[in-house]
């Protein structure tokens, strides 16, 4: 957002004309993005593709799903005091996690208070439910995970992907 005619948010704009043709031109979206390993890029793809894909009018959410170090907020100099985390816990509703961020048309539910077990709360029923409630109010969500190699929690969530982009 910050340098629009620069060669990495060109790259981005290549990567979201990808996407949707992967993803036929459907009208909501669950994109997942993960990686072997901490440190490929995950959230650097995240944060550009969920910004790139918001400049084009579609609402979208960034979801940051490692609640295991959370880190995502930082990025949009926002919060980390509900999330999704609290969420599936039961300790916030929906609109509660949601944060909106300096640009148009993209929102955030950061990972939140670090949980004793990541895992159990992601394979509970409440994802499935937070990602239907997700996809009524937005065109896309893009989900940042932590790395499959380490834990099974991007794994877990893949289900619910239309989607995967996996970072080397």
């Amino acid at each position: 957002a910050n340098n629009p005619k620069s060669a990495v948010a060109e790259s981005f704009r290549a990567l979201r004309t990808n996407l949707n043709y992967f993803l036929g031109g459907k009208d909501k979206s669950v994109i997942l993005i993960t990686s072997s390993i901490s440190g490929e890029g995950k959230t650097f793809t995240t944060i550009n593709l969920g910004t790139v894909v918001a400049m084009t009018g579609k609402k979208t959410l960034i979801v940051g799903a490692d609640m295991r170090r959370p880190k995502l907020f930082d990025s949009f100099d926002l919060t980390n005091d509900a999330g999704l985390s609290s969420y599936l816990a039961g300790l916030a509703s929906f609109q509660e996690v949601i944060q909106s961020t300096k640009q148009d048309n993209l929102f955030l539910v950061s990972g939140g208070p670090v949980p004793p077990n990541p895992a159990e709360l992601l394979l509970g029923d409440s994802m499935g439910k937070f990602l239907e409630e997700a996809k009524r109010m937005f065109d896309y969500i893009i989900i940042d995970t932590p790395p499959m190699a380490i834990v099974t929690d991007a794994l877990s969530i893949s289900t619910y992907a239309d989607h995967t982009v996996f970072i080397i």
